[in-house]
């Protein structure tokens, strides 16, 4: 655990100088022991508002919430794009990731939801869309047969 947690705690550094946003000793620590979880736990982001309203009716315990709480953290940083196709927005699942933590009894983390959040998307990897003409690689405008292709090209910001 202490090889996951010291990772975790890398790229939580490396989103706030990224991000500019100064977290609290206590919501550094929450993000990074929750990255590191994370790591090597399966993430089950699918439901996750049915989850979170039948733990509330059930009284289920906190631990149940603070979970809820945390996939919707990561699923926000990490997986926006599968939450928006299920129908909803970041905006929703940032709210029921805190609502999640205040259920939990962590107001603290509940109010600090945005700021983990904003540092967690400025430690992922750059996405850049690109298009080329043809395969040559050029990068010169399309021609009028209209076969240029669109590359993604991933760049890490972590570099040895």
């Amino acid at each position: 655990m202490d090889t996951y947690l010291s990772a975790a705690r890398d790229l939580v550094v490396e989103g706030m100088r990224e991000s500019r946003v100064a977290l609290s000793a206590d919501l550094e620590y929450h993000l990074a022991s929750t990255l590191a979880r994370y790591m090597h736990r399966p993430l089950a982001p699918d439901r996750l508002t049915v989850r979170l309203m039948d733990a509330a009716s059930r009284r289920a315990r906190q631990g149940e919430s603070r979970q809820i709480g945390d996939e919707c953290l990561i699923s926000c940083a990490f997986f926006s794009a599968r939450l928006v196709r299920q129908g909803g927005t970041i905006v929703h699942y940032a709210g029921l990731g805190q609502a999640a933590y205040a259920v939990a009894g962590m107001p603290d983390i509940a109010s600090g939801f945005p700021d983990m959040l904003d540092v967690l998307q400025a430690s992922r990897p750059q996405v850049e869309e690109r298009r080329l003409s043809r395969a040559d690689g050029t990068g010169a405008a399309p021609e009028a047969d209209g076969d240029d292709r669109k590359i993604l090209i991933i760049s890490s910001r972590f570099r040895h």
